[in-house]
């Protein structure tokens, strides 16, 4: 099962990454601005992904107690993940307090509320399909990328949201494979996880090129105090 997922995410990730804005990183064809857009969005859609976990937990049948404590020591890990986002932004020279008054953009939002109508009123189950897709990029991309970002000019300090989750998420991708292996059993739940990875790719690639076209908008192109458009 958990191999059959990771093959359907990789294929997935395939397409994602011949998009535009996938390409135009790979070539360098970025800018600084860009990334500050992206940290911006990550910092709005990752500030509520622990409650989003354990909210998941209210809807498993019959109470399994197994999968309530891994999913709430996961959840507990993953806060305080948006102020690294922020502190990244901060290493820019950019002013956190300005930044923390944003609002999301509506990709943003979108994505948090797929997941949660998936719990809500599809299968709780969805939820691993979201989870796969944030946790096996960083540790399959995150390097490369980090890469990438450093060839623009951007300092290590300014890399901590993409080093972390580079890192620490080569743990997060076991416990999948523990979720997978407790909660996926049959081919409906199989194909409602592998549905919901695929879309979660689709949505998370429409949220950064939708931050990337914002951070455009809002932030010069060097590194260090931004010259602000209007929030």
């Amino acid at each position: 099962m958990f191999n059959r997922i990771l093959e359907a995410w990789q294929s997935e990730m395939l397409e994602i990454n011949k998009k535009p804005w996938m390409q135009r990183l790979a070539s360098g064809d970025f800018k600084i601005s860009h990334y500050k857009g992206y940290l911006l969005e990550t910092f709005h859609h990752t500030g509520i992904n622990p409650q989003i976990q354990a909210y998941a937990t209210m809807f498993f049948k019959n109470n399994p107690r197994e999968i309530v404590d891994l999913f709430c020591k996961h959840a507990r890990s993953e806060i305080g993940h948006d102020m690294a986002a922020m502190n990244d932004l901060e290493a820019l020279g950019e002013d956190r307090k300005e930044l923390e008054r944003t609002h999301a953009l509506p990709s943003t939002i979108a994505l948090n509320a797929f997941v949660l109508m998936q719990i809500q009123f599809v299968d709780p189950i969805a939820y691993l399909g979201y989870l796969f897709h944030l946790e096996f990029m960083p540790t399959r991309q995150g390097k490369r990328h980090m890469e990438e970002l450093q060839k623009l000019g951007i300092p290590k300090e300014a890399l901590s949201f993409l080093q972390e989750h580079a890192t620490v998420d080569v743990g997060h991708n076991k416990m999948m494979e523990s979720y997978v292996a407790l909660l996926v059993n049959d081919e409906d739940k199989l194909e409602t996880v592998i549905r919901a990875t695929r879309y979660t790719a689709q949505l998370h690639y429409k949220m950064m090129a939708d931050a990337f076209e914002n951070g455009e908008k809002l932030f010069s192109n060097a590194i260090g105090p931004a010259v602000k458009k209007s929030i």
